[in-house]
């Protein structure tokens, strides 16, 4: 197992669109050799508001254009928030070099009042892996195909928080592509 907190997996374009990681996006956040890898997919559109949850919450949150992302289907209950690390709350973790996890009621009371970070996203769920799952999905060994591996990035401010969507999966196919011929050179 290497270290892959801070990286990007990229979901492999043969990938087949029945597979619920269809052209994802996820951002590994932690890693342990006994306990397995932990990441959100950053690109799944969710439908439910930060407004409403911070309704539901007893928070008046101002701008109902933010939707809360689907972050994997693991825990789908759990609300996280990736953010860049210069902004902590009172259950904020390290995610990596420059951004951390935050997950309390005390995030969204300050969201609501503008005390945001530079840049944030807010997720229902992650993505998991047990322990030595995810060297078998990117070798693409039995029981895996090399159509279900993964194209790994380093993660990038623009990558994670500018795009969604397919947009996101395409910018990080290049990116990807783009730091393995630079790694070459």
């Amino acid at each position: 197992m290497t270290d892959r907190v801070g990286k990007l997996l990229i979901a492999h374009p043969n990938l087949p669109s029945d597979n619920w990681f269809h052209r994802t996006v996820i951002y590994i956040y932690a890693e342990k050799p006994k306990d397995g890898t932990l990441g959100i997919c950053l690109n799944m559109n969710g439908s439910y508001s930060l407004k409403q949850l911070c309704y539901d919450k007893g928070i008046i949150y101002p701008d109902s254009n933010t939707n809360i992302n689907i972050g994997g289907p693991v825990s789908r209950s759990s609300i996280i928030m990736l953010h860049t690390d210069e902004w902590s709350s009172h259950n904020t973790i390290e995610a990596g070099d420059s951004y951390s996890l935050s997950s309390d009621i005390a995030m969204f009371e300050r969201l609501s009042l503008g005390d945001q970070p530079g840049y944030w996203k807010i997720f229902a769920g992650l993505c998991a892996w047990g322990p030595g799952q995810l060297d078998l999905e990117l070798s693409g060994k039995f029981p895996y195909k090399n159509e279900n591996s993964w194209l790994t990035a380093k993660a990038t401010d623009d990558i994670i928080f500018n795009y969604d969507g397919e947009d996101q999966w395409k910018k990080a196919i290049e990116l990807s592509s783009q730091q393995m011929i630079d790694s070459l050179f």
